[in-house]
């Protein structure tokens, strides 16, 4: 019996140090091995509104008002304005740009003029954001006799003037001149069957593409000589500038920048430079212009 009893004590014994040791053991692997279980119920999760997607679609910009062109060229589409220029920023002998072809000392088409000194005044640099203010043309032989001229004022039709300290033109003044669709027809009058000449002709040429295309006017291309070209083939001077120009053949500009002086001052020096280069040649013959006859009445300064 009393082994029994014995037997039995040593059997609790085993089975409470079994448990004693065994149980943080099985615990830890439940630790390892059981998910742990989340605070939060997914169920339970509040849910947040969204932020509603903007309904607002942007506005349309709003309508320009455009000026209505009478022209049925201009209704049509012309394509004197829409050709392409990618090539040097001055004009190089013998080139075919927007509107002109340049002289050369070789080439094609053996001209010797009448030729239309062309200057400008505008309200910047570059076509469409800037705009023409005025234009003068004066059309001499190759001796330089004067056969024509032209002068005026131009409204840009949208009230910039751009450096007024440079060209000295202020807005009130172009009260009453014609735009430059009204004063094309004197233009085209004036440039045909001649060699237009300009002082970096690049520049006049690229107004007058734009402008002449917003005209209605499809044009081919014109003849042109670039007086920078001819002086820099004709003179050593230090610059080729305007001014540096016309003083290095003992001239003088009087009303610098103003279109009609300019091109006054150009027509002085021509028949020199055009005596020191010998015969120039042109890339195309003198194209025929339309005929445009529009009644405006000219001002200027």
């Amino acid at each position: 019996m009393e082994l029994i009893v014995t037997l039995a004590i040593l059997w609790g014994m085993y089975k409470f140090a079994s448990m004693l040791f065994s149980s943080p053991k099985k615990q830890q692997v439940k630790k390892r091995t059981a998910p742990r279980k989340s605070s939060y119920s997914t169920t339970a999760r509040p849910t947040y509104p969204t932020k509603k997607a903007s309904t607002n679609t942007p506005k349309p910009p709003s309508p320009t008002t455009a000026k209505p062109k009478s022209s049925a060229a201009k209704r049509t589409g012309s394509t004197s304005g829409n050709r392409t220029y990618s090539g040097p920023l001055f004009a190089q002998a013998g080139e075919k740009g927007k509107l002109f072809g340049f002289a050369d000392k070789s080439g094609m088409h053996e001209l010797d003029g009448p030729f239309a000194i062309i200057d400008l005044e505008t309200s910047g640099f570059n076509p469409p954001g800037s705009k023409i203010l005025e234009i003068a043309i004066l059309k001499i032989d190759k001796d330089g006799h004067e056969l024509d001229r032209f002068e005026t004022l131009i409204n840009p039709e949208d009230g910039n003037v751009g450096r007024t300290d440079i060209h000295g033109i202020e807005l009130r003044m172009l009260n009453g001149a014609p735009t430059f669709d009204e004063a094309s027809g004197r233009i085209l009058e004036l440039i045909q069957d001649s060699i237009i000449v300009a002082h970096n002709a690049r520049f006049e040429e690229n107004f007058l593409a734009y402008e002449l295309n917003e005209a209605g006017h499809d044009l081919d291309l014109i003849p042109a000589l670039d007086t920078l070209w001819l002086a820099r083939n004709t003179i050593d001077l230090p610059d080729y500038k305007l001014d540096t120009v016309i003083n290095g053949f003992n001239e003088r500009i009087v009303n610098a920048h103003t279109a009609l002086g300019d091109v006054i001052a150009v027509s002085k020096i021509l028949p020199e430079m055009l005596s020191r280069i010998g015969q120039l040649y042109y890339p195309i013959a003198h194209p025929q212009l339309p005929s445009v006859s529009v009644p405006f009445k000219v001002k200027t300064r």
